[in-house]
């Protein structure tokens, strides 16, 4: 009789300890009661349960799998990173943008935040973080595979209202690197026409001085430093008035005015404006337009603006060219017609053309400022182009020439 109790007492812990290892591990395991079990232990009842404990196991896995999922979708929709780190800064969440963004080689998660993005901006916020202050936003720059961005970073503690202790913060991401060089391009710009504007006024200025102060200055200086205040104001008035245009184009909500028309029209309505421009040799001008059947809607002022200052750069800036020519032609699908100008003259060297069409970029300061330039052409023509949406480009071979085109998407008429 004691060799039956102590066998019983034996199956029954077997069986306890079988439902502990169940429970803890969250595994399913089939009980199989043993002969000599007492049967008022209800085994079909403790296998309901642990049933019933894997069921809803399995359902919390699969629930938490969507929320992450979720979670992750909706992080990687709204920032471009999104970290979640552990008292030790250990990375224990990172949604898919910030993998993109900063993973170097395999995973972040495990990884430490420090060990992922190197930057002193990022500690010091953590460290607020930690001394239960509440920071604002953050800079940092971030080079991956030789590439510099730019992130903005705000950080919030999670201990408040995430129920496991081990997540303590929440870094969302932000790429600022657009922002960032337009800010850098928005203070060039500034400087550039600062200096620009400053440089014709100074000089009228000086002459105007000289000139009211001077009685005794004989005929000939004066008019030598009256022309030279035309000259100057003229520069001064095309500085102003591609400043304008500029503006009209980066600030207006609309800035082309939309009408039918056909651009071999606008080229051949432009022979009058090249014939008063003493600089402009008609006679090295040549003309190949493509047949346009049917008008297009576009904005005739600032193409015939655009494919004038084209004309103004080649016989300018050329240098020592034998022709230059104006063709228009539709792109292989019919989608554009595109309108290049053309020079035989000294072309650009390759270091200049990545920058061409920048605002107040010059290949040679010396001549253009003798030309009367403002360096603001080009980066006109490719404001006009894109605001009708289409692109400029350039295409250049030192010594043998150049070609500048831009492209006109062709709608239906209006």
């Amino acid at each position: 009789m004691a060799i039956y109790f102590w066998l019983q007492q034996k199956y029954a812990k077997e069986l306890i300890c079988d439902i502990i290892e169940s429970v803890e591990s969250g595994h399913n395991r089939i009980l199989e009661r043993p002969k000599l079990l007492n049967p008022d232990i209800p085994l079909n009842k403790c296998q309901r349960v642990l049933d019933d404990n894997i069921l809803k196991i399995s359902r919390l896995q699969n629930d938490r799998k969507q929320r992450t999922h979720a979670f992750n979708e909706i992080l990687g929709e709204i920032f471009d990173g999104a970290f979640i780190l552990d008292a030790n800064h250990r990375i224990t969440f990172a949604n898919s943008s910030s993998s993109k963004n900063f993973a170097r080689e395999g995973k972040v998660e495990g990884r430490r935040v420090e060990a992922v993005i190197d930057s002193f901006e990022v500690l010091e916020l953590l460290d607020q973080l930690s001394q239960g202050e509440k920071p604002g936003h953050v800079e940092f720059a971030f080079r991956k595979n030789g590439t510099l961005k730019y992130f903005e970073v705000a950080g919030a503690t999670l201990s408040a209202i995430r129920v496991t202790e081990k997540e303590v913060y929440l870094l969302l991401f932000r790429d600022v690197t657009k922002i960032k060089h337009a800010e850098i391009m928005r203070k060039d710009f500034v400087a550039n026409a600062s200096h620009e504007l400053r440089t014709p006024i100074t000089m009228i200025k000086g002459f105007a001085e000289t000139l009211t102060e001077d009685n005794e200055l004989n005929t000939e200086y004066a008019r030598r430093f009256v022309q030279k205040i035309f000259k100057n104001s003229v520069r001064l008035q095309s500085l102003v008035d591609d400043l304008l245009s500029l503006s009209e184009l980066e600030g207006s909500e609309e800035p082309v005015n939309l009408a039918n028309n056909k651009l071999s029209d606008v080229i051949e309505g432009m022979e009058q404006y090249w014939r008063d421009k003493p600089y402009v040799d008609v006679a090295k001008l040549s003309f190949s337009l493509a047949d346009e059947k049917e008008s297009f809607p576009f904005d005739a002022i600032k193409v015939a603006v655009a494919i004038g200052n084209l004309v103004d750069n080649a016989f300018k800036y050329a240098g020592n060219f034998t022709k230059a020519s104006i063709s228009t032609t539709y792109s292989n699908n019919g989608s554009s017609i595109i309108c290049a100008v053309s020079d035989d003259g000294n072309g650009i060297p390759p270091d200049d053309l990545a920058r061409i069409f920048e605002r107040f970029y010059v290949v040679d300061k010396g001549r253009s400022r003798e030309k009367g330039g403002t360096g603001l052409g080009l980066s006109i023509v490719k404001h006009i182009a894109e605001a009708h949406g289409g692109q400029a480009w350039v295409e250049s071979k030192v010594g043998l020439g150049t070609t500048f085109s831009f492209s006109l998407p062709v709608f239906s008429k209006l």
